[in-house]
């Protein structure tokens, strides 16, 4: 009889993290475990989990995670969510683990503690894995989040060394978040075709932002970046994927508004691989450290990187070799490596071949999804 696992997903919009679940489950030997997916909020996200043929089940009502990471930072309004959803969470999980009776959870942030503590305090011999993928603020909140975790589960997998370190006094792995090399390769064809559907000519130089338009992913720093390069260069335009008009403040607005003509801005997609063929170059300029997957993801298609030097994501390149590194807040940095790409036609193409010898080595999910399942079956046997 196939062991059940429980994965508690906390968001229901596309984006890195639905995305590297999916890849988990998708290699997953369906034989020996049937995989679970309880999602907070719903939206397209679920479709990730259902073609790869996890059971997802859908919180009646709108739920939040306890918020206390970089990726969101802390506000009054996280305050209060985080202070109103730990009674909803706690009555949730005690539901939904009852419902499925499963041998693992697999909790797919640390954000998700609740569901961890209720395992251990009202359930008898299910495991705790907690996948770490963001770093933990330096604060109350962060300190809730690395003592609930580090109480209630057995197994920790951050997804880079940063990630880790409020958990190395316990059992732990660090295992990079993957990618299927196989789907996301170089292809001109596609490239062209993209191309053509918004306007672009084949001899625009393209920089391409693939994340979600926020304060966090460095969107202040963007615009600098645009703004010099409108001034310098003509045929150098930058592509953003990830504004979400809809549920974006007013601040997050007002940036985008203030973006110049050289900018193209659209929403998340579900076909980054297609999508990320367009650009020449990927650009991350985050502001707080935490893993980007569009940098991986670009390496794998032969795509350099140029990504801010904040924790974590700058340890997600061959430095110099690959892509390059700036200072964050430094834009003409920015600007100035950009232009030495773009005019150097010899290093773009040997960067090239390196970014994807360099995601292959280092991204590729059959290796990384293996390492997961020999913890679980570690802690089931």
């Amino acid at each position: 009889m196939a062991d059940k696992i429980l994965y508690i997903h906390h968001a229901g919009e596309l984006g890195g993290a639905p995305k590297s679940l999916s890849i988990l489950i998708s290699g997953l030997d369906k034989k020996k475990y049937k995989p679970y997916v309880y999602m907070l909020i719903n939206g397209p996200a679920k479709d990730l989990f259902i073609k790869e043929k996890a059971q997802v089940i859908i919180s009646k009502s709108r739920l939040f995670a306890f918020h206390g990471t970089t990726v969101s930072g802390m506000s009054f309004r996280l305050l209060v969510k985080n202070i109103l959803y730990i009674m909803p969470n706690i009555f949730a999980a005690y539901k939904v683990i009852k419902k499925v009776k499963p041998s693992i959870i697999h909790l797919n942030t640390s954000c998700l503690f609740v569901y961890g503590f209720v395992a251990k305090i009202f359930f008898k011999n299910i495991k705790v894995i907690s996948h770490i993928r963001e770093p933990l603020l330096d604060n109350f909140f962060g300190g809730i989040l690395s003592f609930f975790n580090n109480k209630f589960v057995d197994f920790f997998i951050p997804i880079n060394n940063y990630e880790s370190e409020p958990f190395k006094k316990n059992r732990f792995e660090i295992i990079k978040n993957s990618i299927d090399t196989s789907l996301y390769t170089f292809n001109e064809l596609v490239r062209n075709e993209e191309r053509e559907k918004i306007g672009l000519q084949k001899s625009d130089f393209i920089v391409g932002f693939f994340a979600r338009f926020n304060i966090e992913n460095g969107i202040e720093d963007l615009l600098l970046i645009a703004t010099k390069l409108k001034e310098i260069e003509n045929n150098i335009k930058i592509l953003i994927y990830g504004f979400e008009s809809e549920i974006v403040n007013a601040e997050i607005k007002k940036i985008a508004k203030q973006m110049p003509d050289n900018v193209i801005i659209k929403g998340m997609v579900k076909d980054v691989q297609n999508k990320m063929q367009m650009i020449d170059l990927l650009i991350s300029p985050f502001k707080t450290p935490h893993f980007s997957r569009s940098v991986i993801e670009a390496q794998s298609m032969s795509i350099p990187v140029l990504v801010s030097n904040v924790k974590s994501q700058n340890t997600l390149l061959d430095k110099n070799n690959t892509g390059f590194v700036y200072s964050f807040g430094d834009y003409n940095e920015a600007v100035s490596k950009i232009i030495t790409l773009k005019d150097n036609k010899e290093l773009l193409f040997a960067m090239k071949t390196n970014a994807r010898k360099f995601a292959e080595n280092n991204f590729c999910h059959k290796t990384n999804n293996k390492k997961v399942y020999a913890i679980y079956n570690n802690l089931i046997n």
